[in-house]
């Protein structure tokens, strides 16, 4: 019975190690949200003119349907 309560023990703190190591800290959650801001900022540098009119006429056509969608 004692071999239980030892397993069991064993098991919830091995859980909990993992936990703490492997749960974000708010310090990581920016860091990941500012690369992504940057890797945003870097694709839209690199697209010309073209690309850059075709992805707005795509975000219009997105934003046109779930208004449609909405009013129905």
């Amino acid at each position: 019975m004692i071999k239980k309560y030892i397993a069991i023990f064993y098991v919830a703190t091995c859980l909990a190690i993992l936990m703490y190591f492997m749960w974000p800290t708010k310090k990581n959650q920016l860091e990941f949200i500012e690369e992504e801001l940057k890797k945003v900022e870097t694709k839209q540098r690199i697209l010309t003119e073209k690309e850059k009119e075709l992805e707005q006429l795509a975000t219009e056509k997105d934003w046109a349907e779930v208004d449609k969608d909405s009013n129905k």
